[in-house]
């Protein structure tokens, strides 16, 4: 199903019968409301045939009951369809989020992470918003207009005209405006994803902004950004803002009209009591046309909502429609060695026009230590993605234990490696909580955590600040950078895998740290694979081999005696770096 209504499809059985119950009430309380006009002009021939006060509230009585029968009804209705759109809201949301975490960062880079969050908050709330409207005011207002009309049909053929023509000139109006809103109401969607990644990187940035006293400059741009959000929905809104004062006046219009025709109606009955028949039924026929008039205004309220709601529906199921281009295969094991493969491997980047990474070939064997260090911007970090799929290969093929990696299940190859990414990600939360993670947590200990920091030399400061317990802020902006690092690498030590990568992952650790941490780590992943990142030809030196990388491709690939002998890019790298007896 597509379209507007395909929100359904995440309707459960539950919502389909409440909604049942929902289209039933509305149904008796447009009954009841429809009612009152007879009741009203019972009272009218009371009063005009000089009834009692009793004979008055005999009928008045009755009408009363209508009217507050519809409220209550109304009432539970409101209540329903609101537990309704919040729990469809909810299914939405948890199928958005699950679905997003299935993807690639291929995915998420062409759709934008900040693109993502607000689809995720704000394109949801405009669908559940829709969806009260419609399971309430949607089936209410064709029900009462169409019920109303046929109430009327058989009264006077020119006020029946007079009812037609205006419900043509609002069903007119409406969908003039949604041709004309639709797009706008697109473009707000858009215009919220570029306010979100700039409030994002205003947040993330302050320390950058204000140490270059850059506050104007971001304002500026956010002001930019925040202005043509502004001037989109205040050009939707004027046009939107036609309908109120169109709509009252082609109501009064056709009161005017109804009261005009049957002011003549009325003069030209001879009798008085056909006089008073007529007028009776004027008022009942006026209130019927007005009801069927106010179903259809309603209808013009919802097509107000319509165009936002329909954009942010659509940029969900591109979400979901989205097909993750990294599928989990089947193999689960492997031969268990921790061996590493990559043969003739090319990678390239959604939106880059040529291959990050070409043609690479190269083997780390159980046990094995591989260093791989370059320039900035050579693909080392693209390289290392590829070895837990975060990413797949163009060309070639990346085997651990023997196997392709686009033949295991994910969750398998991945529980294999510790990954140390190049950014530390800290969550907020404890130390614990952050050590202590992912898939098998709950059969590690506090002292499988202890172990760990005091692996990554950070064990001292945990204990200084109170223990595995100490809070660490939203990516971690209560700690320094090293500290940062050193977590995030006791993380991938607690998990305890056959194979771990290190992507760059020492670059804020002060050197005397940084030599300890290797010390320990060496002593720690003896009989494990290690692929370690690095610009550091210090960090670098005490690997078993190791690759030079230059624009994507390898250069060499030996000991560090041996790259100092014949590679000339590694032995740059070495003397730009060279303390005295770094060589």
């Amino acid at each position: 199903m597509s379209g507007i209504f395909s929100f359904v499809r995440f309707f459960r059985r539950r919502e389909w019968a409440l909604s049942l119950v929902v289209l039933l009430m509305i149904i008796f309380e447009v009954w009841l409301d429809l009612e009152i006009p007879n009741y009203m002009a019972s009272i009218t021939d009371v009063i005009t045939a000089g009834g009692t006060v009793d004979e008055v509230l005999e009928e008045a009585g009755p009408m009363l009951m209508c009217a507050v029968g519809s409220m209550a009804v109304g009432l539970v209705v409101s209540v329903i369809v609101g537990w309704i759109s919040s729990t469809v809201a909810k299914a939405i949301r948890k199928a958005e989020f699950t679905h997003i975490q299935k993807f690639s960062f291929n995915e998420i880079d062409k759709i934008s992470s900040y693109s993502l969050i607000t689809r995720s908050t704000n394109d949801v709330k405009q669908v559940q918003d829709f969806i009260g409207i419609a399971l309430e005011s949607l089936i209410r207002a064709p029900i009462i207009s169409i019920w109303a009309i046929l109430r009327i049909s058989q009264s006077d053929i020119s006020w029946t005209a007079a009812t037609l023509t205006a419900i043509t000139a609002m069903v007119i109006l409406v969908f003039t405006v949604m041709h004309l809103t639709a797009p706008l109401y697109r473009k707000v969607q858009k215009f919220h994803d570029g306010i979100n990644a700039m409030t994002m990187e205003m947040l993330t940035g302050q320390r950058v902004i204000r140490a270059y006293n850059a506050d104007e400059l971001e304002r500026n741009k956010f002001e930019v950004a925040n202005e043509a959000l502004t001037d989109n929905n205040i050009r939707a809104l004027r046009i939107t803002s036609v309908n109120i004062p169109l709509n009252g006046l082609i109501r009064n219009g056709l009161l005017m009209a109804i009261y005009w025709l049957g002011a003549f109606i009325i003069v030209g009955t001879a009798s008085e009591e056909g006089r008073l028949e007529l007028f009776s039924e004027m008022i009942v026929f006026s209130t019927y046309a007005i009801m069927a008039l106010g179903g259809f205004r309603t209808l013009v309220q919802i097509f107000n909502a319509l165009p936002r709601a329909q954009a942010s529906l659509e940029r969900i199921f591109e979400v979901m429609n989205t097909v993750p281009t990294i599928e989990s295969g089947k193999e689960k094991e492997g031969d268990g060695s921790g061996s590493i493969s990559f043969t003739n491997v090319s990678f390239r980047y959604a939106f880059s026009p040529t291959d990050n990474l070409m043609d690479l070939s190269f083997d780390v064997h159980p046990g094995e230590t591989v260093a791989i260090i370059g320039a900035t911007g050579c693909g080392k970090t693209s390289l290392v993605n590829l070895i837990p799929r975060f990413y797949d290969a163009l060309e070639g093929s990346v085997k651990v234990d023997g196997v392709d990696v686009r033949e295991y299940d994910l969750e398998s190859l991945r529980s294999k490696i510790g990954f140390v990414s190049q950014r530390s990600t800290i969550l907020s939360g404890d130390v614990r909580s952050n050590v202590n993670y992912g898939f098998g947590s709950e059969n590690r200990t506090d002292d499988d955590v202890w172990d760990a920091l005091k692996v990554a030399c950070i064990d001292d400061f945990v204990k200084s600040e109170g223990g595995l317990d100490i809070n660490l802020s939203e990516e971690g902006r209560n700690i320094s950078g090293g500290q940062k690092q050193r977590i995030s690498i006791a993380r991938a030590v607690c998990k305890d895998p056959e194979i771990y990568v290190f992507d760059d992952c020492f670059s804020a650790i002060d050197f005397r740290t940084d030599l300890e941490v290797r010390r320990r780590l060496k002593m720690r992943t003896k009989g494990s694979t290690v692929v370690l990142v690095t610009q550091r030809i210090g960090t670098a030196r005490g690997a078993d081999s190791i690759i030079v990388m230059d624009e994507g491709r390898i250069v060499d690939k030996g000991t560090h005696q041996e790259l100092l002998d014949r590679c000339i890019l590694y032995r740059e790298i070495a003397e730009s770096q060279r303390t005295g007896d770094e060589l």
